[in-house]
């Protein structure tokens, strides 16, 4: 795309040269204005997707994810540990199960208890349940980012979408602007024709009439550059009415081929980021299955605990016989081993996952052979608006001299005003074509970089000025 605003601006400024403002207004005129922000296509890009609120909450999708993983893998460096303290009043007793002067119904004589436990319980072995438990929350975690890009690349895709729309609608608008400025010189030039008898006054009338058209070309083009102009500025996260200008990136040379199709459709399948979340579903219904196989064994376990009480109003008991649950102090460790027999429910759950994750990988496939032909469309209409480019660029060559041999027509007093007419249009609507061939090769060449997975190749072409998967 050209820069034809740029050009204009300094055209102007030749033009009014006689009131050219002095330094000291210049200055007082930047710092009454504020700076206008610059952006390229990646920073447009990344701005899009790091301020936009759906990606943070993907991202959060993904820690909360993360944590099962840490909490699995990390199981032996956190035990199920619990504390258990209780305090209170209660009668006093003295002496021993022989002689007391006390029995259990006082309700005298009342004095402080208090106790605290602290048991930790771990497993020693679970027959693979921790690590294909582990195993599965990874996939989890790996579907959860798969998603996570998902929505990354239909934000760039809008912001890819955005930047050229608006770099197209300031071409529109100097292009326009040209035209309605250049067919009133065309109006005056018949007027003066008119009067020296060079030409008819239906002539005139006649290229008068088409004024109507052209201006309405201006006004819709102006309207619509700022609309998506605004529209890219709530995608950047902008103050309102904060300005900003696009730095221009080039069109990218199309190297490719429908001989590439079969490697597209290969970098797809590894690389979409649906594809990549069904095939990590798939692998954590697998761990879930191999749990299910592990619960047909048991768990051993191993556990110990602390205990201690006091009560000052209560004789301590020395008989180990005699079980004291206000004065002591205890010790203990013990093996555990839990053992569901229940060996047809376990078959019935295994058989369940099995299910999901057959249905599952079977909409995998059917993604994929979606996937594979959104590839093939998009390549298509990749190479088909490559072609459509070129042909514009070419018939714009021609319209150019059909629009200088019609004007010296009509200069020369030989050519009438309906051929000159017929070849400004040409010329200005495929000037407009163009630009708008170079909108949609670029928005067919994200598209492609979409439904192949990877929205950062597109950029990557951008960068290269050529697309080729070498």
């Amino acid at each position: 795309m050209r820069p034809r605003s740029v050009q204009r601006a300094v055209v102007v400024g030749l033009i009014a040269g006689l009131t050219v403002p002095g330094p000291g207004d210049l200055l007082a005129q930047q710092a009454e204005e504020p700076a206008r922000r610059s952006f390229g296509l990646a920073a447009v890009v990344a701005k899009v997707v790091d301020a936009n609120p759906l990606v943070r909450a993907h991202r959060l999708d993904s820690q909360r994810a993360q944590i099962d993983v840490d909490q699995l893998e990390g199981f032996w460096a956190l035990p199920q540990v619990s504390f258990n303290s209780l305090s209170g009043v209660v009668p006093a007793a003295r002496g021993n199960v022989v002689d007391s002067p006390d029995t259990a119904n006082d309700l005298d004589n009342l004095g402080p208890f208090y106790n605290f436990s602290v048991n930790v319980v771990f497993p020693l072995y679970t027959f693979g349940r921790l690590e294909h438990g582990a195993a599965a929350a990874r996939n989890i975690v790996t579907a959860r980012n798969a998603e996570g890009d998902k929505a990354r690349d239909d934000l760039s895709l809008q912001a890819i979408m955005a930047y050229w729309g608006v770099l197209a609608g300031e071409e529109y608008v100097d292009l326009f602007t040209e035209m309605n400025d250049s067919y009133d010189d065309l109006i005056v030039q018949a007027e003066e024709k008119v009067e020296t008898n060079a030409i008819d006054l239906n002539d005139a009338f006649e290229i008068k009439s088409a004024r109507f058209d052209v201006e309405a070309l201006l006004l819709r083009a102006v309207q619509v550059e700022r609309v998506v102009r605004r529209s890219l500025g709530e995608f950047l996260d902008l103050q309102p009415g904060e300005q900003y200008d696009l730095r221009e990136a080039g069109t990218p040379e199309v190297k490719l081929t429908l001989e590439d199709l079969g490697r597209l459709q290969t970098i797809a399948s590894s690389r979409h980021p649906q594809v990549r979340a069904l095939k990590a579903v798939v692998n954590a219904l697998d761990e879930t299955m191999e749990i299910e196989r592990s619960n047909r064994w048991p768990v051993i376990l191993v556990g110990g605990g602390f205990g201690w009480a006091r009560s000052p109003n209560r004789d301590s008991q020395d008989n180990p016989f005699v079980f004291d649950e206000f004065n002591y102090t205890r010790v203990a460790a013990a093996f555990n081993v839990r053992w569901d027999l229940n060996f047809a429910r376990h078959d019935l759950n295994y058989m369940r996952r099995k299910l999901e994750r057959d249905a599952t990988e079977s909409r995998r496939r059917a993604l994929q052979m979606k996937i594979n032909i959104e590839v093939h469309e998009a390549l298509e209409a990749v190479l088909m608006q490559q072609q459509l480019l070129a042909s514009a660029r070419e018939s714009r060559r021609e319209s150019r001299r059909w629009l200088r041999t019609a004007a010296d027509d009509f200069d020369l007093g030989i050519g009438e005003a309906q051929p000159l007419i017929k070849a400004y249009q040409a010329d200005y609507r495929l000037q407009a074509t163009v630009i708008q061939s170079e909108y949609d090769l670029n928005v067919a060449l994200a598209s492609l970089a979409l439904v192949i997975g990877d929205m950062h190749s597109y950029l990557t072409w951008i960068a290269d000025g050529q697309v080729a998967l070498d």
